[in-house]
């Protein structure tokens, strides 16, 4: 970082500066902090509901949910920031992704022993996130920059489990929802731009809710 900050002030001297005060842009990253999060955490547990029982097995069996592979939808975030000088940007972004399992229930049969496993439902988690951020612009060229930037900010992570289950019963089947809020963070240790004055793709190398890894597109003007 201090090497990149010595060769963009080396030839700050001899660019002109790049006057872009807004930008806007889309990014679809991997290795979020809440998909990370996610996809290491259980999910709630919930007891099994007389419905569910009585629905798959007429109540002969007990048994437990299990969850299968977790299927994944990306890190996806809208960004925009506003340049108050040379260096410094600041604005933030929106983050989503989320992922999802199917529901099974393993349950023994009371009578024989014989255990049984039944797809169910599906549990899954949505993550929304919020994060003020500041941009810091090494090098700055009409058609290829560098740069960093750091921000901390929250994020709500909404977890739905529901039985797909049709039964006249009137017992209550399982359908239940749970919120967490957690502080989060981006922080891109180095950003490459490139492209024309206006449109420029990019990618980005750091930690934090937009990923380890991510790549985007982005509008200045």
């Amino acid at each position: 970082m201090v090497c990149l900050m010595t060769i963009a002030s080396t030839n700050a001297q001899n660019v002109q500066y790049y006057n872009t005060k807004h930008e806007v842009g889309i990014t679809v990253g991997s290795g979020s902090v809440t998909q990370i999060f996610s996809g290491l955490a259980d999910f709630m547990t919930i007891p099994i509901s007389a419905l569910v029982t009585s629905t798959i097995s007429l109540g002969s069996y007990t048994g437990h949910y299990s969850y299968g592979d977790e299927s994944y939808f990306p890190a996806i975030t809208a960004e925009y920031y506003y340049h108050v000088n040379e260096l410094i940007g600041l604005g933030g972004f929106l983050a989503f992704n989320g992922m999802s399992r199917d529901m099974y229930v393993e349950g023994t049969n009371n009578y024989t022993g014989v255990k049984s496993k039944w797809k169910t439902g599906e549990a899954s988690r949505y993550n929304f996130s919020l994060i003020p951020t500041a941009k810091f612009d090494w090098l700055r060229k009409k058609n290829f920059g560098m740069y960093s930037k750091v921000g901390v900010g929250v994020s709500f992570m909404f977890e739905h489990q529901k039985d797909e289950l049709d039964s006249n019963s009137s017992a209550k089947a399982t359908d239940e929802t749970d919120t967490t809020i957690i502080p989060n963070l981006q922080c891109s240790l180095l950003g490459l731009e490139g492209g024309s004055e206006a449109i420029r793709g990019f990618v980005e190398l750091g930690f934090g809710e937009q990923g380890i890894m991510l790549a985007g597109v982005k509008y200045k003007f």
